[in-house]
């Protein structure tokens, strides 16, 4: 008997060291209104949340239903769960961004990010910061904010700086970023749905980014309108942009300027019918967007992805001074009757003399309403283009 009861304590003592321990690390939750925060849309919440994230690691930071005003960018440190639930966060001043994400293990969900037409940025994702997922996220309504500094800067919805790895952004919809102001050294409007670029020289790198199931409506304007920019890094950026829609991207959905990103699923629309227009540059053509995606860097794949609308591209994919190009099983359409005329579906350049491109597979493509497949105005070697139809109207 006495030897059972031993084993009995030691075993309930047991149990009761690991449900201490289990409490110990247990992840609480934070409820910004707790720390102050009204969310009424019209009270100053910024001190409020901004107590409540000094208290993240380890625990999820809530935000009930409700509009809450900030007058200040929100620091997200490592450790930091963030969750909504029909809440929105919402600039009352010029901003340079909403969240300022710098860290890793960070999570954001169920959030509305409005921007208010104050503020330049959504979300920033800083140099070094792993392991970040966005997701259920609404982030828009951005321009360039009044503040002299930031007004002529890049306007867009999410930052991804350089030195940064594991990033997901998914099942998120990006809404309403445009540019109202020159941006400085460049002469003209540029606006991006999302913008992975190192923020200087140093931030040499960028490892394993995928945004997945997302929207891009409404990135403008033609200047330099585009909802996907990848640019900077000479490393494989092993970008995937999966499964996303995009519609109203006034001059491109994607824009591939590192090596290294998978374009598969997606779907994008040309919504605009001869009625979008430059506004630093003269219109010289009539052509409603310049492409749905540019290709500028090498090992690119483009995969069953679905190009409509009703609108003109110049081209449908544009690809120049770039080589060991996949593009497979697409289809591509352009918009109304003429089009066939006018168009190459797609366009294989090279802007610097001499240079010889390689590596090109296009297959099982379909080609509507293009006045060429398949343009190369450039030399190539190895260039397979394969099963490919092209239907005009």
């Amino acid at each position: 008997m006495h030897v059972k009861k031993t084993w009995f304590i030691l075993a309930l003592m047991a149990i009761l060291t690991l449900w201490i321990i289990l409490l110990a690390n247990q992840v609480r939750v934070i409820n910004v209104k707790d720390y102050g925060a009204a969310g009424d849309g019209v009270t100053d919440d910024t001190k409020a949340i901004q107590r409540a994230l000094q208290h993240a690691p380890n625990h999820t930071i809530y935000f009930p239903p409700g509009v809450y005003a900030i007058t200040e960018e929100l620091p997200i440190h490592s450790g930091t769960e963030i969750e909504g639930n029909d809440a929105i966060i919402q600039a009352s001043s010029g901003l340079l961004t909403i969240l300022h994400i710098k860290g890793d293990n960070v999570r954001v969900t169920g959030l509305t990010i409005n921007g208010n037409r104050s503020s330049l940025r959504g979300i920033t994702i800083a140099e070094g910061s792993h392991n970040v997922d966005i997701s259920d996220c609404i982030i828009k309504n951005f321009t360039q904010p009044k503040n002299q500094e930031w007004s002529r800067m890049t306007v867009s919805g999410i930052r991804i700086a350089g030195d940064t790895k594991n990033i997901s952004i998914d099942h998120s919809a990006i809404q309403n970023v445009t540019a109202r102001n020159p941006v400085k050294g460049w002469g003209h409007l540029i606006a991006r749905g999302i913008l992975i670029s190192p923020l200087n020289k140093q931030q040499a790198e960028t490892n394993n980014i995928t945004i997945s199931g997302s929207s891009f409506t409404n990135i403008g304007p033609k200047d330099d309108g585009d909802g996907i920019v990848v640019q900077g890094f000479k490393n494989h950026v092993q970008l995937k942009i999966i499964n996303n829609t995009f519609s109203a991207n006034h001059k491109r959905a994607i824009k591939i300027q590192s090596p290294g990103v998978l374009v598969k699923g997606n779907t994008i629309t040309n919504n605009f019918y001869k009625n979008n227009f430059y506004t630093t540059y003269q219109e010289t053509k009539t052509y409603d967007m310049w492409a749905a995606i540019s290709v500028y860097a090498d090992d690119t794949i483009i995969e069953q992805n679905t190009i409509t609308g009703v609108g003109r591209f110049a081209r449908i994919i544009d690809i120049a001074n770039a080589s060991s190009i996949k593009v497979i099983d697409n289809v591509l359409k352009n918009g109304y009757i003429g089009t066939d005329k006018l168009s190459p579906i797609i366009s294989i350049t090279s802007s610097q003399t001499g240079q010889i491109l390689k590596n090109f597979t296009i297959l099982d493509n379909t080609f509507i309403n293009g006045r060429y497949g398949v343009l190369a105005a450039s030399k190539i070697t190895n260039l397979k283009v394969w099963n490919n139809k092209l239907l005009n109207s």
